[in-house]
């Protein structure tokens, strides 16, 4: 039986770092999942706790 395993990556970046990434990339959980999934040749999957991840976006600006 395989154990199904999710990971999470934190970076930090000051105010300016994160206003000019929203400023370009509005969603920038979905817009980094999309880059990392390119770059491991995977077909998108949102399982449901990533979809939900995407969606706090509004949550991690202060």
């Amino acid at each position: 039986m395989e154990i199904s395993r999710e990971r999470v990556i934190s970076i930090v970046l000051n105010e300016q770092e994160w206003q000019n990434l929203v400023r370009r990339h509005p969603q920038p959980v979905a817009w980094l999942r999309e880059r990392i999934q390119e770059t491991i040749g995977t077909d998108p999957v949102i399982a449901p706790s990533a979809a939900g991840a995407a969606s706090m976006t509004s949550a991690t600006t202060r």
